[in-house]
């Protein structure tokens, strides 16, 4: 049999299929990252490709960390633009989204730096595992880290304005009693240009509050070429309204924070003791894209008996569970008495309805869907009520009581259409949620029950009727 080949004459065809070989051929000869060992603290470090005089052109090479160069390290917002612009790598394409092409037209210094859009390769899920977890190392080791802002006009000013009005001595553009002022056709003005700063894009990203606590040099670059020293913005907030606290108090309270960044470094038992309920607590309103972040982006942050392992292979759900169950382990940690040396100088002290707080609101951040159908509210209040239950009888106290003690032993979600386990064995179509305290799992359904909330609970014997 012969193999009959069609051919057309239409030009728009051929234009067609010449235009989709070029793509072809454009996606081949892409850039493609060199494998990291992970088995080793390596990063990669992005640097001006100096020999081939032409702009945008770059080097990427791979450093043990123990042995790497200076580098800064970049702190900005990825943007939501679906456009992407080419930069070259080793001589071949490579896409970036348009926030981070705008920094690097602006910035054209020859020395290393490292910037997670380019020096992580995304696509690979072992990778970012991997450099997630060597965030704390990257971030407290650079010598400097740049804050790119891009020019925002949501607000007047504008942060071009405001930065260029703030390094002049501006202090205040009026001195009424309020912090902004709306026009009649809706635009806000606000009072200071530091508040202007502040109200940025960029602070409202949720990845920035490990980064500007871990790093102990910081310049700001503002779109325009206008450069601010990061010290002299921090401490004017000092100096602003005490209403400014309701507009960005997940912003105030880490610049609130950041006079203790020092004490991060190494985790050494004088250190700030942060956790998950405490992070969970002030920052889950920051903005990021994968709902898993609300737990990983602050993992630098966290001493180490208190991680979480990072694995974005693992389903929101499963994250959100890991996190509750080490929410568990920190109320127990900020309960137990210690000694009034070392860590207990500053450790954060901890109470049942600061932890309950912490985990409806990033429940919330995380799954709102269930959280709307009770099921996971139910959940959290749930699992709450049996360590109240637990505390009261004071057996954390006991001898060779130890801090990871958890008296809710296991944590899980199902998905709908999931397979009974009870006695008479059923398929139901409805999502729930489940623990397990002192022997028992209690199960809450994902959906809406009519008339006031109740704690709605079951066991799987109860579910059953036997």
């Amino acid at each position: 049999m012969s193999t009959q080949v069609e051919y057309h004459e239409d030009p728009k065809f051929n234009e067609s299929m010449a235009s989709t070989h070029s793509e072809k051929s454009f996606v081949s000869e892409m850039y493609k990252h060199q494998p990291l060992d992970t088995s080793k603290h390596q990063i990669r470090l992005l640097r001006i490709d100096t020999s081939s005089g032409k702009p945008m052109h770059y080097r990427l090479e791979i450093f043990d960390y123990e042995s790497v160069p200076r580098y800064a390290a970049l702190s900005y917002t990825w943007g939501n633009d679906a456009s992407k612009n080419a930069i070259f790598i080793d001589g071949k394409p490579f896409q970036i989204l348009p926030n981070l092409f705008a920094f690097l037209e602006h910035y054209q210094s020859s020395a290393y730096i490292w910037i997670d859009q380019i020096c992580i390769n995304q696509s690979n899920h072992q990778e970012r595992n991997h450099q997630v977890s060597l965030m704390c190392k990257i971030y407290e080791g650079c010598k400097l880290m740049l804050v790119w802002l891009r020019d925002d006009a949501t607000f007047t000013p504008s942060t071009n304005q405001a930065a260029t009005d703030f390094m002049k001595g501006v202090d205040a553009y009026w001195n009424q009693d309020t912090c902004e002022i709306k026009a009649k056709d809706g635009r806000v003005s606000l009072r200071w240009p530091a508040l202007s700063l502040l109200r940025n894009p960029y602070f409202d990203r949720l990845w920035i509050v490990q980064e500007l606590l871990l790093a102990k040099s910081i310049l700001i670059l503002v779109e325009g070429n206008v450069w601010i020293p990061w010290c002299p913005l921090r401490e004017k907030h000092t100096s602003l309204w005490g209403e400014v606290r309701s507009l960005i108090p997940s912003t105030i309270w880490l610049l609130e924070a950041y006079p203790t960044r020092f004490l991060f470094a190494g985790h050494t038992s004088k250190s700030l003791s942060w956790n998950i309920t405490l992070t969970a607590g002030r920052y889950f309103n920051k903005i990021c894209k994968d709902p898993r972040d609300k737990v990983y982006g602050f993992m630098a942050l966290v001493a180490p008996s208190h991680k979480i392992a990072v694995d974005y292979q693992k389903s929101v759900q499963c994250v959100f569970l890991d996190a509750i169950m080490a929410m568990i382990r920190d109320f127990w940690f900020m309960k137990r008495d210690i000694p009034e040396y070392g860590r207990d100088l500053f450790r954060i002290k901890g109470d049942l309805d600061s932890s309950i707080d912490s985990s409806h609101g990033l429940a919330q951040a995380m799954i709102s869907t269930d959280l709307e159908k009770y099921g996971l509210k139910s959940f959290v209040e749930g699992v709450w009520e049996r360590v109240r239950q637990y505390e009261s009888t004071a057996r954390y106290l006991e001898p060779g009581a130890v801090d990871e003690i958890d008296c809710i032993t296991s944590v899980g979600f199902e998905p709908g259409n999931h397979q009974s386990s009870g006695d008479v064995p059923r398929t139901t179509s409805c999502a729930r949620w489940w623990y397990e305290f002192e022997g028992t799992r209690y199960y809450h359904d994902c959906k809406e029950w009519s008339g006031d909330w109740t704690l709605q609970e079951y066991t799987e014997s109860a579910e059953d009727g036997s």
